[in-house]
């Protein structure tokens, strides 16, 4: 008989709905959050745009001016998105219908028929439809490059991602860096969790069907997922695309560089400068991630650190003299000569009373011994025959010392970790030193289970972190670089919407009724990655720094709260709460009063 038809692919299974990320106060994306696969983040994208179509109207001016507009004096050449009043943040894509509409417009009012007496009307006219065929051309390009990305990882785009493939471009050029970031691994990633990060990556639902080792193939031994993004179809989808996600694609794209560079022994492709070359803003970001890891290891104005019990100066060296020479000289001459002179002369004894030539000493002083030496081998016998005749092996006492022992060993080790650079051995400033051991306390260890990017301790540690940085960086020359992680602030008028009086309720794509915030994103994993540089590492799983095996994780709160505050109940997490404030009190006026912060003790000092 006839074979069954073969039956069809199973379809891709479905991207997490909701991630559960709660959102930071004064922050509108904090750290990375997959937004490319939550699917009411990208439907509201979506119906953002066709509003921006339906309340931008093509406004035409004066011919004259219009034609100076698209044709300038100066020489200059207009793009063809701007010359059709298309494209950019504001408006979030466009289409076929987008173009066309714009070009009817302004053709019917530049027509060189109707402008006879304006000797560049045919000038303009002629510019205007070149525009219009440019961005047709682009069109193209773009949903060819959104194909070549979705294919890459597996999925298959749709013609409602086609209509206006700006959005769906972007989203998945950021879902490519996230996946190729996470599964190379960042930091320090010892093997547990690099094969943790693998089976997250493929139970995972936000990358498609992807299979990782084709993926990893394509884009480490093939150049034409790289080159795709020094092109100017993924430039025009990230200049459509709302600030917070362009802030967060600039981080990504810089680490996956950071992750080639790992991975090839300091070495990049050569398409790595034609990308910087496409997003100038990547450079700015780069030194200003220099500049905060220079922060970490920067002592000068501190006092040299104690030197450790090792390394301290026996005073037998500082003086020259040895106690056993001491001794020997102090038993020489008159006392030696009277110990050995006359018939009264004192005997030497052993620990157990007998003379130098076997008679016994004192009784009461061997009787002493005795007792003390047969009281203690009874113990010690009571405590063997207890553990040895148990069925249950209990509590070992030997066992105990030797844990305790390591214990304290690792324990040394985690601090000199903290405190250390991990290749060139430079010790971390104070407040370096403040902000890794809060770090490493909040985050899991590297043997358990990582936080997710999700995570809300992680987060607010995150945010707390960058607070304190864009402090210190108020009136330095890297402030200016601050200006592409802050929210705008826009009106009707910047989208020339003059007939709308009532301010947009949200930005582009949040939630109706969140609240404005004076952050458009702050850079969560690259905070970590640059300040625990040597004990924190990230994969497809989560992030996680060098901790033990089932390490207690510490809240924000908990990390600032002084000693002997109960950690229970409302009182002790206002009393924490006080204590941060007080601590970040200190941290404002520490250029103020070095001196006194000097000889002040910290919490995560390592001494």
């Amino acid at each position: 008989g006839s074979q069954p038809p073969p039956q069809p692919p199973p379809p891709p299974p479905p991207s997490d709905q909701h991630l559960g990320a709660q959102r930071i106060d004064g922050v509108e994306l904090c750290g990375d959050e997959p937004w490319f696969a939550e699917t009411a983040v990208r439907k509201r994208l979506r119906e953002s745009v066709a509003e921006a179509h339906k309340e931008q109207k093509i406004l035409v001016g004066n011919p004259a001016d219009e034609i100076v507009r698209i044709c300038p004096e100066d020489g200059r050449v207009l793009g063809a998105g701007a010359v059709l009043r298309l494209g950019g943040a504001h408006l979030g894509g466009y289409g076929e219908a987008d173009v066309a509409y714009a070009y009817r417009q302004l053709s019917r009012a530049l027509h060189p028929d109707k402008n006879p007496d304006l000797p560049r009307a045919p000038e303009a006219f002629h510019r205007l439809s070149e525009a219009a065929d440019e961005l047709r051309a682009g069109l193209n390009e773009q949903r060819n490059a959104l194909q070549l990305l979705v294919g890459a990882m597996g999925g298959q785009a749709t013609e409602q991602m086609l209509e206006r493939p700006q959005e769906a471009l972007f989203a998945e050029a950021c879902r490519m860096l996230s996946a190729v970031c996470g599964l190379v691994g960042e930091g320090e990633v010892p093997a547990p969790a690099q094969g943790r990060g693998v089976q997250a990556f493929t139970n995972s639902g936000i990358y498609h069907r992807c299979q990782m080792e084709r993926l990893l193939t394509d884009w480490f031994d093939k150049n034409h997922l790289l080159e795709l993004y020094a092109s100017v179809p993924v430039r025009t989808a990230y200049d459509c695309a709302p600030k917070r996600y362009r802030a967060q694609f600039l981080c990504l794209l810089n680490r996956a560089a950071i992750a080639e560079a790992k991975r090839f022994n300091d070495c990049v492709r050569g398409s790595w400068p034609m990308i910087m070359q496409t997003f100038p803003e990547l450079g700015l970001w780069r030194e200003l991630r220099e500049v905060i890891q220079r922060r970490v290891w920067d002592t000068s104005g501190e006092p040299e650190p104690p030197a450790l019990p090792s390394q301290q100066q026996d005073p037998e060296k500082a003086t020259g003299r040895s106690k056993s020479r001491s001794r020997k000289r102090s038993r020489s001459g008159r006392r030696r000569s009277r110990s050995r002179s006359g018939e009264g002369a004192r005997k030497r004894r052993n620990r157990w009373g007998e003379g130098a030539d076997g008679e016994q000493g004192n009784d009461r002083s061997r009787h002493r011994e005795d007792h003390w030496y047969e009281r203690d081998r009874q113990r010690d016998m009571a405590w063997d025959a207890r553990w040895s005749t148990s069925d249950d092996p209990g509590y070992d006492p030997r066992t105990a010392k030797k844990q305790q022992k390591d214990k304290k060993q690792r324990g040394r080790e985690r601090r000199q970790a903290i405190e250390t650079h991990p290749t060139q051995g430079w010790r971390a400033c104070r407040w370096g030193r403040k902000w890794r051991g809060a770090i490493a306390a909040v985050l899991p260890g590297t043997l358990d289970k990582a936080a997710p990017y999700t995570d809300l301790e992680v987060r607010k540690l995150g945010a707390a972190l960058w607070k304190d940085l864009v402090k210190w960086l108020a009136g330095t020359g890297s402030e200016r670089v601050l200006g592409l992680f802050r929210a705008d602030t826009q009106t009707p008028k910047t989208f020339g919407w003059d007939n709308k009086t009532e301010p947009p309720a949200v930005a582009r794509g949040l939630e109706p009724g969140t609240p404005p915030a004076d952050w458009s994103f702050m850079p969560v994993s690259d905070l970590l990655l640059a300040v625990g540089e040597g004990i924190v590492g990230a994969t497809c799983e989560g992030t996680f720094a060098s901790n033990p095996l089932g390490h207690k994780r510490l809240t924000l709160v908990q990390c600032y709260k002084p000693k002997g505050v109960k950690k229970s109940g409302q009182k002790a997490a206002t009393t924490a709460d006080a204590a941060a404030a007080k601590e970040r009190e200190k941290d404002d006026g520490e250029a103020k009063n070095l001196g006194k912060e000097q000889t002040r003790g910290s919490k995560w000092d390592v001494q």
